[in-house]
């Protein structure tokens, strides 16, 4: 064999054994049935419900959320899911049409949920580089509705403003859709858009109809009704304050750091290297 022969075999050689290798630990993360993922999640929050406005593109009132899940893939269209959440939501009547009513509110808020994802397509089709999917569960939340007034925060719940004690722990449906945007071989990052169903119309402390205040104490009549700081005439007992013929909810967008804990094929090589 020439010296240039050999150069030209060693050359190869020392490609091919490092592209194998890459390909043999890309196999080995490979999403299957059995596989194991982590997500860390950010996301951005806004709320819908009596105090917002359907449309109101100039004022989104956009809270922040953080989130941490784990996956269990069952098949190669199918995962379930499990999660945690802490989210942040508020919302200022003076940015709708309602304005005269000068009710807000605060809250953050933990839920947790377990649910499914679907994949529109098998995740080991070949022939697709991006594969959405659809996600779909039920859970809690526990709800802390909380209102600014006069540079003091109050929590709205126990002054009971609208004459009614309601329960904070509501169910919850959450459903929406994710979008893989990189991938590598054990990380992935996603695009994710949720709403969540919030099993009550207390989640902003708002729903029915204006109490007789005569009975309340200061702070709570207050609350119940601050047109007062926009010194306009109170409401009158059995007025509108909230629609009581549509419970709350949240939209959330999130991006998704997705880590791979564990497939089947790295189970096998670790069984293989004796580990």
């Amino acid at each position: 064999m020439s010296f240039s022969r050999f150069l030209l075999l060693l050359i190869l050689t020392g490609l091919v054994v490092p592209f194998s290798g890459v390909a043999q630990r890309s196999e080995i993360w490979r999403e299957k049935p059995g596989t194991w993922l982590l997500n860390g999640v950010v996301g951005l929050t806004h709320y819908t419900g009596d105090l917002s406005e359907l449309g109101n593109l100039g004022h989104l009132q956009v809270g922040v959320a953080v989130n941490v899940a784990a996956a269990y893939r069952v098949s190669h269209q199918l995962s379930y899911r499990f999660e945690a959440q802490l989210y942040y939501i508020y919302a200022h009547q003076k940015y709708t049409r309602n304005y005269y009513n000068n009710l807000s509110f605060r809250s953050l808020n933990p839920d947790v949920w377990a649910g499914v994802q679907v994949d529109f397509w098998r995740v080991d089709d070949r022939y697709r580089a991006v594969i959405p999917y659809a996600i779909a569960g039920v859970g809690i939340t526990y709800m802390t509705p909380k209102a600014l007034y006069y540079g003091q925060t109050y929590s709205l719940a126990p002054l009971q403003t609208e004459g009614i004690h309601y329960k904070r722990l509501a169910g919850i449906i959450r459903y929406g859709l994710g979008l893989p945007l990189l991938a590598s071989e054990r990380f992935k990052f996603h695009l994710e858009g949720t709403y969540t169903h919030v099993l009550s119309d207390y989640l902003d402390d708002v729903s029915t109809v204006y109490p007789d205040r005569s009975n309340f104490g200061s702070l709570a009549a207050s609350l119940s009704d601050r047109r007062a700081e926009l010194i306009t005439i109170p409401n009158q007992p059995g007025e509108q304050r909230g629609n009581t013929g549509r419970n709350d909810g949240y939209f959330i967008l999130t991006g998704r750091l997705v880590f791979i804990i564990i497939t089947p094929g790295q189970r096998s090589y670790r069984r293989q290297i004796g580990r």
